[in-house]
């Protein structure tokens, strides 16, 4: 009986919530109605629906009363949108701060009348924020959660006819500053449970005046450099020194988290109780005090279970809450996201490259207008220095786009995607304005005043000890500027990258301050239509213009979860396969209605439903440009997919247990504005057999303070550590191995006088059991380290890239080639002009480019191109231009080569900056720095530029305080950041300017250069090898499949202050086809995944099983060693050369296959990619059955060798 009332209800509702359509269909679990014709004009966007025909007057109004109470107020209101009288027209409700709420009741065709007093939601006295529609106690009608800054928060339940009661949400604070709110069914109960963010009610500088909140009458030291918070300010503050800086940060409210007793009744949890654990797996002990802007449910993990991601304000950090299956939640582990927002405002969601997980983008406060930009600097406190500090999540003052790297950990890619800035930004939503299949971003923009402004907060400051009552103290907001502004929309082009949208799709015509923001289809033609709240203006409705087809779905759930929340829609057949997640609430200060909408296109369509409990429903044949509602009922339960991964390589780094040691320095003491640090470039590493037992040890380089360190290898199952040299004075950067006369192995390092006094050269030295030996080598840093016979006569000369003058950047440094006479190392007089002031080398390789038999010498240089010099005898040349790869000016920091399309040439690979940073370069515009003693202090004054869109010139990369503290004439003659902010770069530098000398760069890829013979061809890595710095290219077959791929250690963390560290790699696995295509391997696949600032990196295949295995090396942290488990073995190959070059560097072997065809040309160096050594054992894949090895030895003679078995030892014919 009970079982037939249930059914019998949810007939009656199906027949209350549909129309009398005769074109409406009924199928087992769905209903579908075509939708009326579309009511905007066709183009994509919006138009903005006057007062006058919506009958929507109601604005949220704050006057200078309002303000000199508690600025917080202008943090404005949201809007709620549902259909609460089921009517199936949506309903608006309109929370603000001044004055009662209102509720406006759509009678279709875009009017609307105020039933706000008869439905008893008006929330009067009180300074309401957020609200959102959602039906908490299962019911089938809309409910109202209505939250407010200073409260109460209020729980109104709807009577079933449009008609609410009231009561009060349960809160452990007195009054709190409530913002937004979000709902799911956290614990799997079928019912809807709520999160709460909170703010603060009333801020310091609202409350006290600021003698009384002083740091020397809050703050008291109690030890050297150790502070304390003094009672009663402690309950509001809390210290901390950072780089010796001492700071103070105001704590805020704690969150508030309800779970539902399955009657719409709310109960408080404590999250310090137990249910919430950290990173660690301990339990949360100590309320956080965050400042929560809005929070929303999304089942990040794909686990079917909703988890909450917090924006939080200023430095509190956002949280990341991992549901555990259960409502208890962790804390997302630290690695998963390495940076995020300073001021994150929202947080919305979306699968931007279709790959079924979550992506999602998170506003804050950057403007796109390089004025703004100078002039708003922000108070973000200072990044500490925290040298092999891999764990931290710092927070940068910029939007923040992640994409899911598919094992539920990010990489943040705003910078990439052109994301990064859009205002100050309050709300943003990912929708799909245009209807091509990927969701487009919207956001609200704007503020009462600008307090972010530089010249007014140093007005300000100086005005401070002259104001004498607390009023005239908070006056002093009025003397900022306005800051109306026009929201934004990003157009996403479908590649991972947006653009921005002029007049914001019709959202950005007018200048004004917009808050919280919804959708709903207001107009029932099944597009989503959009609601602003904004300040001082009446509330802002927007129709959708779109005429595209479309498909709407509204999931009707079972249970109290009525509405479906967390269900996910899975729609194929449209343009592109779409997918979207069903939350409530969860928006700024708002909440939206959860009709779905997508793209479609002429052909049928299908549907896959995964409902909250797991169970599935798959609707087939779905028509364009109709809406499809559909129940759950007798969802099936989802096909199990096996997912046992086994990636090609395993972490087995146990067996080292080795940390590179890099003492800190400041970099900047001389020469202020370099742009990154060069104290922590290294380390090197390499792989030798040097003890000659048949498998290879290893060598890696140490920072100033550390060691070069020794592993012998013992058989390929452990390693015994040895340190060559301990206590370094300076910093050793490339290590390669080296063998004296009589044929003694040993090694060779470079090392670096950066961070030495300036008298200092760069040292080489070479080590071996017998003995040491070190000469001067350069007067400013040696980086790279490259070894070949260039002059035919059988030992191995040695090539030392300049890397940096100290104190004198960006000037080119000079190179020097040392050619091996009888054991001894002597500078080639020959070549030094060649050599002379170069460039700044970062990574150098000898290869025979040019296919004649000796070894050529390519280069890869910050501020310049990837540089050939041409070997002819002995003598170089430089070619670069004539082979087409000087167009290609970049900020270089690795090379290396392998045949990628195999026919028999070598191509070049190349590691840049990349472009996932605030640095753009383009052919048209290259990146400038011009350097010049400008302010006559004899310090060499470093000048970045950058071409402006706006101004149609140069204008600077840094900022007025950083420029005009190096020259200080800056300041004086342009005064104000305005005045600063509004010059080019010639109104700042005048006539010095064009005299002063300059590099250029116009090319940020990691790029394979693919050799035609005549030049290159350039073919653009992956996506993931551009979305951070590239430092180390290496070269092999790591798949065992016969064609060679590329492994790029990625990630730098020392930069200046003014920019973002660039950690979204983590060591990239790049398979080759052997046709010059490539694709990347993600970290769950490959196994790699190093998170910290990788370096140098070798492969060898140091357990001798036939598969090529890898080093990975990190600056001031753990050494990674990779085995590799599950690639098909290869051919082993080991070269006997002469006993002055005994590992035969030079040589090129190439397989021969039965079938007749040429494996790729491998070539055996020493010295190649970033400062580094691949073990000269060579492993070849293989693609079939192979016959034969070619072999070019270095002095050009050639041999073949019949293949029997997977091992080849083969010895030079002199020996």
């Amino acid at each position: 009986m009970k079982n037939i009332i249930s059914s019998f209800i949810l007939i009656i509702f199906f027949m209350g919530c549909t129309q009398t359509d005769p074109e409406w269909k009924r199928g087992e679990v769905y209903k579908s109605e075509k939708l009326i014709a579309p009511m905007g004009s066709g183009q994509s966007g919006f138009t903005e629906m006057k007062p006058s025909q919506t009958g929507i007057t109601a604005s949220n109004q704050i006057g200078e009363k309002e303000i000199l109470e508690n600025q917080h107020l202008m943090h404005g209101s949201g809007v709620a949108l549902g259909d609460i009288n089921g009517d199936g027209w949506i309903d608006i409700y309109m929370a603000r701060i001044r004055e009662s709420n209102v509720l406006y009741i759509n009678k279709g065709n875009w009017t609307f009348e105020d039933g706000t007093i008869s439905a008893g939601v008006a929330c009067e006295n009180r300074y309401s924020t957020g609200s959102v529609f959602a039906d908490v106690d299962g019911d089938r009608d809309l409910d109202l959660i209505v939250t407010a800054l200073g409260g109460p928060n209020s729980l109104f339940i709807n009577n079933g006819d449009g008609i609410f009661t009231e009561s009060i949400l349960p809160s452990q604070l007195n009054n709190p500053g409530s913002t937004s709110s979000a709902l799911a069914d956290v614990d799997n109960d079928g019912d809807l449970d709520l999160y709460i963010t909170n703010y603060k009610r009333l801020a310091m500088r609202d409350s006290l005046p600021p003698p009384v909140i002083s740091f020397e009458n809050t703050l008291m030291e109690i030890t050297n450099n150790r502070w304390i918070v003094m009672p009663p300010f402690n309950q509001h503050y809390k210290t901390e020194v950072r780089d010796n800086i001492l700071l103070r940060f105001e704590m805020a409210e704690v969150d508030q988290f309800y779970l539902n007793n399955g009657k719409g009744e709310f109960q408080f949890v404590d999250i310090t109780q137990g249910d919430f654990t950290d990173e660690d797996g301990q339990p949360i002990q100590n309320h956080l005090r965050d400042w929560g802007l809005m929070a929303q449910f999304r089942d990040l993990n794909n686990d079917s279970h909703p988890d909450i991601y917090i924006c939080n304000d200023f430095e509190s950090p956002d949280r990341v809450w991992i549901n555990n299956g259960d409502g208890t939640f962790h804390a997302m582990n630290k690695l998963a996201i390495r940076h995020t927002s300073n001021s994150s405002m929202a947080v919305d969601f979306s699968d931007l490259n279709n790959d079924g997980n979550q992506d999602f983008f998170v506003t804050d406060m950057m403007s796109q207008s390089h004025i703004l930009k100078k002039t708003q600097m922000g108070t973000m406190a200072p990044t500490p220095l925290s040298i092999g500090e891999i764990g931290d999540r710092p927070q940068y003052m910029h939007n923040t786009l992640f994409l899911n790297r598919g094992d539920h950990t990010f990489s943040e890619i705003s910078q990439f995607s052109h994301t990064q800035a859009s205002e100050w930004s309050w709300a943003s939503m990912f929708m799909d304005v245009d209807l091509d299949g990927f969701e487009d971003i919207l956001v609200t923009t704007g503020h009462m005043y600008d307090v972010q402004d530089s010249d007014s907060n140093e007005k300000q400051k100086e005005a401070l000890p002259t104001v004498t009552s607390f009023d005239e103290y908070k006056r002093m907001l009025f003397e900022y500027p306005t800051l109306e502004l026009n929201n934004i929309a990003f157009r996403n082009k479908g590649n991972l990258k947006f653009e921005t949208v002029s007049d914001g799709w019709g959202l950005g015509t007018e200048k004004d301050i917009s808050h919280g923001m919804a959708s709903a289809d207001l107009d029932n033609d099944g597009d989503l239509d959009i609601v602003i709240n904004r300040l001082n203006q009446p509330l802002a409705l927007y129709q959708n213009n779109s005429n595209h087809p479309r498909l709407a779905i509204r999931l009707v759930g079972d249970k109290k979860n009525t509405q479906a929340i967390g269900a996910k829609i899975i729609v194929k057949g449209g343009p592109e396969i779409q997918s979207r997640e069903v939350i409530a609430g969860g928006r700024y200060l708002s909440g939206g209605d959860p009709l779905q909408v997508f793209a479609s296109g002429d052909q049928y369509m299908s549907a896959e439903i995964r409902w909250r409990d797991g169970t599935v429903t798959t609707l087939d044949s779905l028509k364009s440009n109709y809406l499809y509602t559909i129940r759950q009922l007798n969802g099936s339960q989802p096909e199990t997919v096996n997912k046992n991964i086994e990636p090609i390589f395993q972490d087995v780094t146990h067996l080292l247990d080795h940390t590179h040691h890099e003492d800190p320095f400041d970099d900047f003491s001389k020469q202020s504005l370099l742009p990154n640090r060069f104290s922590q470039l290294g380390p090197g590493v390499m792989w030798v057999d040097a003890d000659q037992d048949g498998d290879e040890d290893i060598f890696i380089s140490g920072g100033r303070g550390g060691s070069i360190d020794h592993f012998e290898n013992i058989d390929g199952h452990s390693f015994t550590p040895f340190s060559v040299v301990k206590n370094l004075d300076q910093d050793a950067t490339s290590i390669l191995s080296h063998v004296d006369l009589y044929g003694n192995q040993g090694i060779v390092v470079s090392t670096s006088n950066f961070e030495s006094a300036s008298d200092d050269m760069s040292v080489l030295a070479t080590y071996s059991k017998k003995d040491q030996n070190e000469f001067n080598s350069l007067n400013h840093m040696a980086g790279p380290m490259s070894q070949a016979d260039v002059d035919g006569d059988g030992d191995l000369d040695l090539f030392v890239g300049g890397r940096v003058i100290p104190n004198q950047y960006p000037k080119p440094a000079t190179s020097i080639l040392y050619i091996n006479h009888g054991g001894q190392h002597k500078p080639d007089e020959n070549n030094s002009i060649v050599f002379t002031d170069i460039g700044l080398v970062s990574g150098s390789v000898f290869s025979d480019i040019d296919n004649d038999g000796d070894p050529d010498l390519i280069l890869a240089l910050e501020w310049g191109p990837i540089t050939i010099l041409q070997n002819n005898d002995g003598r170089f040349k430089n070619i670069t231009s004539s082979t087409g790869l000087s167009n290609f000016t970049g900020w270089w920091n690795g090379v290396a080569t392998g045949d990628f399309n195999e026919d028999g040439l070598l191509d070049i690979v190349a590691t840049n900056w990349g472009v996932n940073t605030k640095y753009h370069f383009s052919p048209d515009h290259p990146r400038k720095v011009y350097f010049d003693d400008f302010d006559h202090n004899n310090i060499l004054d470093i000048v970045e530029a950058h071409y402006d869109d706006d101004f149609q010139d140069l204008v600077p990369e840094r900022g007025f305080s950083c420029i005009s503290n190096a020259m200080p004439f800056v300041r004086d003659e342009k005064q104000t950041y305005l005045n600063y902010a509004k010059s080019s770069l010639g109104e700042i530098f005048g006539a010095s300017l064009y005299i002063a000398p300059y590099l250029e760069a116009n090319t940020l890829e990691s790029i394979v250069f693919i050799n035609n013979g005549n030049g290159f061809n350039p073919v653009v890595l992956p996506f993931e090898a551009q979305i951070t710095t590239a430092m180390h290219a290496g070269v092999a077959d790591m798949n065992g499949d016969g064609h060679e791929d590329i492994f790029l250690s990625q990630n730098f963390f020392a930069v200046q202050k003014e920019t973002d560290r660039n950690d979204s790699g983590r060591g990239l696995v790049i398979l080759g086809d052997g046709t010059g295509n490539f694709r990347s391997l993600p970290g769950h696949l490959s196994g790699i995944k190093v998170y910290g600032e990788q370096r140098g990196a070798a492969f060898a295949d140091f357990n001798m099983d036939g598969r090529i295995d890898l080093l990975v090396t990190q600056n001031g942290a753990q050494t990674k060693l990779y085995q590799n488990i599950n690639s098909k073995p290869g051919l082993r190959v080991r070269l006997r050369g002469p006993k002055t070059n005994p590992w035969s560097f030079g040589s090129k072997i190439q397989i021969g296959y039965t079938d007749g065809t040429l494996g790729p040309m491998r070539e055996i160096q020493s010295g190649s990619g970033y400062w580094s050594q691949n073990s000269p054992v060579q492993i070849l894949g293989l693609k079939s059955e192979a016959d034969y090895l070619n072999i070019q030895w270095p002095d050009g003679s050639k041999t073949t060798e019949p293949l029997k078995g997977n091992k080849l030892i083969v010895t030079y014919k002199d020996n």
